[in-house]
């Protein structure tokens, strides 16, 4: 049996360097690749094709999460996480992942680690479900109650984090969503309901069921038939409001009254 392929994740060289030093020592595995960040590692996942990573979750540019995210559970390895910050919900991680590595971490640690990841790769544990519930549980355990503040989205051939708030309208397109942004369209590979349960409820509504629009987008509100209504963006563009969705978003909008 070829040894498992792992690609070690961290935008610090020493982290690395430890990595690598006790994966050496380890003839279950064989280190093909490094990456010192979101984008490097998920350029080495495509063309290395890993069965784990050991993967960073604090990095400048994208995190560990959005990484993990922008793969999908049909791409993504197996997870060892390595992290300096406890404060992001490990249980959940613990529940999921193959195993959390919290830094300063010795060899012994860091051999149980590799113990788990080895029997669930030889087990052939590495199930799309799994991988779901494990991004799943990355949403909610980040900052729990806290709503997303921002997606990542390719820009040429990098990813590059969008902040929400330049996000004026979502649209629903078979499994992707459409963002509509002050500079332009970005396709995400996300369920337009999966992101509406993320998104700020103050300042995001959904008003169709393939439409969700940020409420200070909205320039105004003129009629239109059977209840339905048009909303003319401040970009000019135009969303139907549906009838089902039309009293919610009058709350929204300030007109309790609903009229």
């Amino acid at each position: 049996m070829t040894p498992p392929r792992v690609l070690v994740v961290d935008d610090e060289a020493p982290a690395r360097a430890k990595v690598k030093r006790l994966l050496a020592d380890d003839p279950r595995f064989q280190l093909v690749g490094e990456a010192a960040d979101g984008n490097e590692a998920l350029s080495r996942v495509e063309s290395l094709r890993p069965e784990l990573l050991i993967l960073d979750v604090q990095m400048p540019g994208l995190t560990g999460f959005e990484v993990l995210e922008v793969l999908g559970p049909e791409a993504c390895p197996q997870v060892i996480f390595s992290t300096a910050y406890d404060q992001y919900a490990l249980k959940a991680f613990d529940a999921h992942a193959v195993d959390y590595l919290l830094k300063p971490y010795d060899a012994e640690r860091f051999q149980k680690a590799l113990d788990k990841a080895h029997a669930r790769l030889v087990g052939g544990r590495q199930d799309a479900e799994r991988l779901e519930a494990l991004l799943a549980g990355l949403s909610r355990a980040r900052e729990p109650g806290r709503p997303l503040e921002r997606l990542v989205v390719k820009v040429g051939e990098a990813w590059v984090p969008l902040r929400l708030d330049r996000v004026f309208r979502l649209s629903a397109e078979d499994k992707y969503v459409r963002l509509h942004t002050d500079q332009g369209e970005h396709l995400v590979r996300q369920g337009l309901k999966a992101l509406e349960e993320r998104l700020d409820p103050e300042r995001f509504v959904r008003v169709h069921r393939g439409e969700i629009i940020q409420l200070d987008a909205v320039a105004r509100l003129e009629p239109w038939t059977h209840g339905d209504g048009i909303l003319v963006l401040k970009d000019g563009s135009t969303v139907v409001l549906s009838r089902t969705y039309r009293q919610a978003f009058l709350e929204r909008w300030g007109l309790e009254g609903g009229s």
